[in-house]
């Protein structure tokens, strides 16, 4: 049989790549980027689809446990007997316990859109049975930055506020590394022609590796204390009236405290704990009071510090006060008549998890917050969970404290695990089924790239690995409420249109489908445009930009933007016994998640672990590069390999995504999130602390 050609989406990361695979007597034997399309690209994890696809350990037929807990004994199954027991199960924790001891999770390694939906979004699967529990890796990723920090701030989520790099004169890339995020995205592409076109680009990053190296000026920052520069410069910015007075008095709320609240601070005390020199500092707010043309990409690296959202609001008012909000080559806001966002009222009885410890998480995004979970599991607060279902994730490697997660996964009544590889969840899981890879599925998706498209199935799915949502379909019917979910792929393309056949039958005969966008106008708070009642401002509670959050407020917390350095919570040691400060889980171009270091061919890209390190640091501790070293907090201790660069001195990086049952090498022993801690948040949203822990660094004997 000769070649056949067929197009399609890459699913190994968000980025939903365009791609031409090649097919061989119904086999995929290559993966190439889709020249004919702007969007086509193909990274080195991408490149090998192949060997993820059809490696030897993928799950291909549902399994039930009959070992103990934790042996990972399992033997084949067949469907009807998988579903039948774990319906059984749950349905009996329902009946012992009700429906709130049932719980889901799912995360983004290699599932569909219409994953979340299913579990955690639209059609939320325990919410069926009566349970507040159903959750989504939103809790530990994203939400803080794109959802929570800019609906605190101007009401409109992170999606609908797009850089406008075509005309922008500087471009400043903050907390995010454009050249290795996820796969080789369209940001990079848009920041290097913004580049080429005359713009200036400015990286604020404590690593130069990536977009620092593209960057027209690098300014490397302690991780963790971007709060404490952001306000270090709107300290100069207000105190020398080098903001837009206009904007500021009749569009913003909370100024005149604020302003009282940068008295109580100095420019030196903000210098000290971000590391950029005070000179640095005046130099970059001069920068950005230059132009209202300069546009901002920020993303996780703000999302996992103590005062993440706090952090990231000051930077949202930098922006804003300078003029830089819904104008020509600034950050314009795509889109107009929002309505006011009203906090979600933490319900007095069945209150999902973490609901009440992080009332502004569960306010805005309407999820309890996972992190919260092993309290219910082990110690019953706020009351019992015995029943959990996990797709496409693995908190035990994706949150600190293996063994804590063991503890949480041997005392559950009942463990579902929908998967394609094995991992430390299955090892405890009483039912296994395996899910299908991206090209195996027939399924709409979008991005705010190119809208609407249809992911046609590649190749057949393999063994009797079934696509998530169908899995849930098919547990659904055993469990009496199978009518929610779609069995086939024309119903599930319906299901995830809400059931437009109109645009569905425009996918079928397009590449694409983008919503229609409105003209372009600017500044839409002048003229009513932004809020639904059609009144000039923003579709925040005051009708205006709020430098104080009244949501904040309302959940019992400062509006303002306050900083709260790292080193001012004592458990995590003294400067003098933990000098460093770590920061972790960067993406490379080979690894998401913890996807990569379970493929053989994916670990010859990157066969160990390494830890990013200072020249100056390396030579005062004796470090050589590539030398075996631990990286220590007051948690505990992981072994990598050093790799001298250039980065903020003081700090160490660390990557994450390792340390399973199903890794191989060096990343088998390896999991950086094990020198974190689940007992330490930023307050508002929940996130842990990965990009901010005091630490130091020892040579391996």
């Amino acid at each position: 049989m000769e070649n056949e050609k067929k197009k399609g989406l890459c699913g190994i990361c968000p980025d939903k790549c365009w791609i031409e695979a090649t097919i061989e007597n119904g086999k995929l034997v290559k993966v190439e980027p889709d020249k004919d399309s702007p969007f086509g690209r193909v990274c080195p994890r991408g490149a090998l689809s192949k060997e993820i696809i059809y490696s030897k350990d993928r799950i291909l037929h549902p399994m039930v446990r009959i070992g103990k807990k934790g042996e990972g004994k399992f033997r084949r199954a067949t469907w009807e007997e998988a579903l039948e027991k774990a319906a059984e199960g749950f349905l009996k924790i329902k009946k012992q316990y009700g429906a709130r001891a049932l719980a889901s999770y799912v995360g983004t390694s290699g599932r569909e859109d219409g994953t979340m939906r299913a579990i955690a979004g639209k059609d939320a699967f325990f919410r069926h049975l009566g349970s507040p529990n159903d959750m989504s890796c939103g809790a530990t990723c994203f939400t803080a930055a794109n959802v929570i920090t800019p609906i605190t701030t101007l009401g409109i989520p992170q999606g609908m506020i797009q850089a406008d790099f075509e005309n922008a004169e500087i471009v400043v890339v903050w907390g995010t590394n454009l050249k290795t995020n996820s796969g080789p995205g369209r940001l990079y592409e848009k920041v290097k022609a913004a580049q080429k076109r005359g713009a200036y680009l400015i990286v604020i990053d404590p690593r130069k590796k990536g977009m620092g190296m593209e960057a027209d000026w690098w300014i490397p920052v302690v991780p963790g204390s971007d709060g404490a520069l952001a306000l270090a410069m709107l300290k100069i910015i207000v105190e020398e009236n080098k903001y837009d007075k206009e904007f500021v008095e009749k569009y913003t709320e909370g100024f005149g405290e604020f302003s009282e609240y940068l008295k109580q601070i100095t420019v030196e005390e903000m210098s000290d704990y971000c590391g950029v020199d005070c000179e640095i500092i005046r130099l970059l707010a001069d920068k950005l009071c230059s132009t209202t043309k300069a546009v901002l990409s920020v993303y996780t690296g703000i999302e996992y510090q103590r005062s993440a959202v706090q952090n990231y609001r000051a930077i949202q008012i930098l922006w804003a006060i300078t003029g830089k909000y819904d104008v020509e080559g600034g950050m314009y806001i795509n889109g107009g008549h929002f309505p006011t966002v009203k906090l979600k009222k933490v319900p007095e009885q069945n209150q999902p998890i973490g609901s009440k410890e992080f009332p502004l998480f569960y306010g805005i995004v309407g999820q309890g917050q996972f992190s919260e979970i092993p309290k219910a599991v082990l110690k019953d607060e706020p009351y019992p969970v015995r029943g959990l279902l996990i797709a496409a994730a693995s908190p035990a490697l994706t949150y600190p404290d293996k063994k804590l997660w063991h503890e949480v996964y041997e005392k559950l009544d009942f463990l579902v695990v929908n998967e394609r590889f094995m991992s430390e969840e299955i090892m405890y899981a009483d039912v296994v089924f395996p899910a299908t890879t991206y090209y195996e599925n027939q399924i709409p998706v979008s991005s705010p790239l190119f809208g609407w498209k249809l992911r046609n199935r590649i190749i057949q799915p393999l063994g009797e690995a079934r696509n998530d949502v169908h899995i849930l379909q098919a547990l659904a019917e055993k469990m009496g409420f199978g009518e929610v979910y779609p069995k086939s792929d024309e119903d599930t393309e319906l299901w995830m249109l809400d059931g437009n056949r109109e645009l569905l039958e425009k996918l079928k005969c397009s590449e694409a489908v983008m919503p229609q966008k409105s003209p372009v106008k600017y500044k839409k708070y002048q003229t009513g445009d932004l809020r639904k009642d059609g009144m000039p401002g923003f579709p925040t509670p005051s009708g205006k930009f709020e430098i104080c959050s009244k949501l904040i407020e309302e959940c019992g917390y400062t509006g303002l933007p306050v900083y709260k350095d790292i080193r001012g919570i004592e458990e995590l040691g003294s400067k003098e016994e933990y000098p460093m400060i770590l920061t972790t889980g960067a993406r490379s171009a080979v690894r998401f998640a913890s996807f990569g270091p379970a493929v053989r061919e994916i670990i010859q890209l990157e066969p160990y672990p390494v830890a990013d390190i200072n020249l100056e640091d390396a030579i005062e501790l004796g470090i050589n590069e590539g030398q075996k070293i631990w990286i220590e907090t007051v948690f505990g201790k992981q072994p990598f390999r050093a790799n001298i660069c250039e980065m903020t001195k003081g700090c160490i990086h660390a990557p994450f995504g390792s340390g399973g049952v199903n890794m191989l090498g060096e990343w088998k022993e390896t999991n950086i999130n094990e020198v974190c801690s689940m007992e330490y948040h930023d307050e508002l949203s929940g996130f842990l602390l990965y990009k901010s822990m005091p630490c130091r660094v020892v040579l391996a004997e």
